[in-house]
């Protein structure tokens, strides 16, 4: 390429990233504004009177997406630890969960930046925070993907009416397909492991710590431990957090079950795997959703496509589910930062005074 094909490239690399941010809000706009609408005719459209909100099964939702979450932060300190770092699990949990809060910041590093800043002083180094953050999202939203084929059969079958001869037989046995999906995800794990590290270091943004921070790292000797690129989690270790993780989509898929109950729909404990499967679905589209903080919208609208397609949920009782699931997790995550938050600090004038 000569410098003539250079210099008009960058022009237009330049003009694309100062109207990026112009182009996500507008899009993020224009969702926001269409799925408002669809909320709002679906409300009107159903039998808004089935809707009664019971506050316990709010609080009981409330506490499982909360529980939810504890895999992810025993995984993320122990891949800190694995990385050579000495972070004690209160600081982790609450860098874990402040860091939750991060995805409504615009700027899709604000996760890794928030917990890489908290961990930063606490035997971490900041570029060690963000890569294993990286690498736990990364598992925990494979470990999803995974969850979400094996319960297509349970959860698109109740949508997709016309199936293609070659996919129905699969429909027709989602016990056969679960288990198939299952054993190629075990004999896929060592490439993934392999993998997942890639795409982390490529995904992680560039933390450099400044200041005390240099300088605590160099006191708690951090200048040993070892360089992002020689980081390598085994298959095995990773194997065994996959199973963990398959508990954490099951326990916010329960969640989403509390929700259902506190608007009045009628959910039983038998569709626990398709709550999940909802839960997964509404996910990935709202994670993919780049525009969208914290997939803002995008999860509502796939949520309520999800629900209101379902025996037993009306199109109002859909809607008010997936409003209310929105807000009492972001109620969670702020509750649950602010106690994890207080715990810390008052294990360091602990600390302090002994």
């Amino acid at each position: 390429m000569t410098n003539a094909d250079q210099s008009r490239r960058r022009p237009f690399s330049h003009q694309f990233h100062r109207l990026w941010p112009v182009l996500k809000w507008l899009m993020f706009a224009l969702v926001i504004a269409f799925v408002g609408r669809r909320a709002w005719l679906l409300w009107r459209e159903g039998d808004v009177g089935s809707v009664t909100i019971h506050w316990p099964w709010l609080l009981a939702a409330f506490g499982l997406y909360g529980v939810g979450w504890l895999p992810s932060v025993f995984y993320w300190h122990q891949l800190i630890h694995r990385c050579g770092g000495t972070t004690g699990r209160w600081d982790v949990a609450h860098a874990y969960f402040a860091g939750h809060l991060g995805k409504y910041i615009p700027g899709k590093a604000s996760v890794l930046l928030i917990r890489a800043g908290m961990l930063a002083e606490r035997g971490c180094r900041p570029g060690v925070a963000a890569l294993t953050s990286t690498y736990e999202t990364l598992t925990y939203m494979g470990v999803g993907l995974a969850v979400g084929l094996a319960l297509a059969p349970v959860v698109w079958r109740q949508i997709v009416v016309d199936l293609p001869a070659v996919i129905r037989p699969v429909f027709e046995r989602p016990m056969v397909f679960g288990a198939a999906v299952v054993v190629v995800c075990i004999l896929l794990v060592p490439g993934v492991a392999k993998i997942l590290g890639l795409i982390a270091r490529r995904l992680t943004p560039p933390v450099i710590s400044i200041g005390e921070v240099e300088m605590d790292a160099v006191r708690v000797g951090m200048e040993s431990q070892p360089m992002l690129s020689e980081i390598e989690i085994r298959a095995s270790f990773l194997l065994g957090w996959c199973f963990v993780f398959v508990a954490t989509w099951l326990i916010h898929g329960l969640s989403l079950g509390c929700t259902l109950r506190a608007v009045g729909a009628e959910a039983s404990l038998s569709d626990w795997l398709t709550w999940t499967g909802d839960i997964w679905s509404a996910s990935f589209v709202g994670f993919i959703a780049v525009f969208a903080p914290g997939g803002l919208g995008v999860r509502e609208a796939a949520l309520i496509e999800l629900l209101k397609s379902q025996p037993g949920i009306s199109s109002s009782q859909a809607v008010a589910a997936s409003v209310l699931l929105r807000g009492v997790w972001m109620a969670a995550e702020i509750v649950v930062t602010l106690a994890l938050g207080w715990e810390t600090r008052r294990r360091r004038r602990l600390q302090i005074a002994n």
